[in-house]
């Protein structure tokens, strides 16, 4: 219950106070192949004071509290102390039920989130104020041997289809590789209101961007970019 409450209370106040946040962490995604034994996550303390640091796996796209989940994965330690001006390594161990939990012939998504919570201040113990914790969510890719291509072909190869509607346009986007494809943005060239922030197209699958505007064209440019394991942005137009 305990847990829960720390959960709400960084889902409540991550997005509107991101500044106050302390933990730093390196890198934007976490890539796990079927052959590596672990991956490490290294986190720095940013901020003036301690932070304990939670971090767990979990299966939800939505940002809501999860319940815990039995993924075939260790995370060591799950939580930490990390003093200001001072990092930490977190390490992820895959276990044996690895390789028939997920499918072969393409790669599966989970999350990483990291609870960045603050130390209560002493002088402040007797007052009736709010403690607040701070969420971060990376993307967790576990890629399964053998898989054709990679992400950065994936993102080049997608086929689009475009279709006029009343208020705007709706593009489909079809991904026939075994990757996600994560979109950093998307937006109708020119018209700055039609921009989306943020999305991902999975393995074997396609989905529909909705685009609302007033300043249709005869022939619209949709502009995107994708993100590599790296984190690289590379910029695409249909």
């Amino acid at each position: 219950m305990k847990l829960k409450a720390l959960l709400l209370t960084s889902l409540l106040f991550t997005t509107a106070f991101p500044s106050f946040a302390s933990i730093q962490i390196m890198g934007t995604r976490v890539i796990f192949n079927a052959k590596d034994k672990e991956q490490a996550i290294r986190v720095n303390n940013v901020g003036n004071t301690p932070s304990l640091v939670q971090v767990w796996l979990d299966s939800r796209a939505e940002s809501g509290v999860a319940d815990k989940e039995d993924l075939p994965f260790v995370i060591t330690p799950p939580m930490a102390r990390v003093n200001e001006g001072k990092g930490k390594t977190f390490r992820i161990f895959q276990t044996q039920d690895t390789v028939n939990k997920y499918p072969k012939d393409r790669e599966s998504v989970l999350w990483v989130n990291f609870l960045d919570i603050p130390p209560e201040e002493a002088s402040l113990q007797d007052k009736n104020l709010l403690n607040l914790a701070f969420r971060t969510r990376l993307k967790f890719f576990y890629r399964p041997a053998g898989l054709k291509g990679d992400e950065i072909k994936a993102g080049e190869n997608l086929k689009w289809s475009m279709a006029n509607n009343a208020d705007g346009y709706t593009y489909t986007c079809e991904n026939n590789s075994p990757f996600h494809v994560s979109f950093s943005r998307l937006v109708i060239k020119g018209d700055d209101k039609t921009l989306i922030n943020g999305d991902m197209v999975a393995p074997f699958s396609k989905k529909t961007f909705s685009f609302k505007t007033k300043n249709k064209t005869a022939k619209p440019v949709l502009e995107y970019t994708f993100i590599t394991d790296l984190g690289a942005y590379v910029d695409k137009q249909f």
